[in-house]
């Protein structure tokens, strides 16, 4: 009878033991990153090579997560000086999902725009998501940044061109305003624009900051959901046209 009062004792001792470590467990993992419902995978790569941005998709935002996932989005900042480029870098360099479009906000990056042409001839903006992806697309994407032409998005063989990219110089898309907002021009760089920070007009040299993430939307609880972002090491320079 006492052997049987022992155990009956140790046992009730052990039940509060045992939640608070499966409470512990829980804390360790949720802490850890581990993904969730409200979780995408980063690009599994995003590079600047050979006059181009390459960003390569994670299919296992398809595989694990298509509910939720719709594409990538390219948010970027233009500098006249490198240095200041390589400081704002620097000072989102710690942005995680969580902060990604408050960080973006507060340090004036904006995501890049694509360019179409309607009906009726006249052309118009549009974003989000950057680059769509399903299924049936491709594993990586190209980002052209050519001096003297419109930039474009094509596929990974470097033959489709899936759209014209443009800056996102404002939140109004008049006919002005889109003709100048191609990044090949050097006289579209202007103090007053939202998305350059550069202390003189129509430089001769740029360099731009990118970062890349996915993007998506949960409809069970009516939220974006999106990655951690991938940054680019270092600023890209870049030549316009005079």
């Amino acid at each position: 009878m006492k052997g049987e009062g022992k155990e009956k004792g140790i046992r009730f001792l052990l039940q509060p033991i045992a939640a608070l470590l499966i409470i512990n467990i829980y804390i360790i993992m949720t802490s850890c990153g581990l993904p969730t419902t409200d979780y995408l995978y980063t690009p599994r790569d995003f590079s600047s090579e050979s006059g181009a941005l390459v960003l390569e998709h994670d299919t296992k935002n398809i595989d694990e997560l298509s509910s939720i996932f719709l594409g990538y989005e390219i948010y970027y900042r233009i500098f006249d000086d490198e240095v200041a480029a390589g400081d704002s870098r620097n000072l989102i360099s710690s942005m995680k999902s969580s902060n990604i479009i408050q960080t973006a906000n507060n340090y004036k990056y904006f995501p890049l725009k694509h360019r179409k042409k309607s009906e009726s001839g006249w052309y118009s903006l549009e974003i989000s998501p950057l680059i769509k992806v399903s299924s049936n697309t491709y594993t990586k994407y190209y980002l052209n940044m050519k001096s003297q032409e419109t930039w474009t998005l094509t596929d990974e063989d470097l033959k489709i061109v899936i759209d014209s990219i443009v800056r996102n110089r404002s939140d109004t898309a008049s006919s002005a305003e889109i003709a100048d907002a191609d990044f090949c021009l050097s006289s579209g760089y202007q103090v007053n624009d939202r998305d350059y920070a550069g202390s003189s007009s129509s430089p001769d040299i740029v360099y731009i900051v990118f970062f890349a993430f996915a993007y998506g939307f949960d409809t069970s609880t009516m939220r974006n959901v999106y990655s951690d972002p991938f940054i680019l090491d270092s600023p890209v320079e870049y030549d316009p046209a005079k």
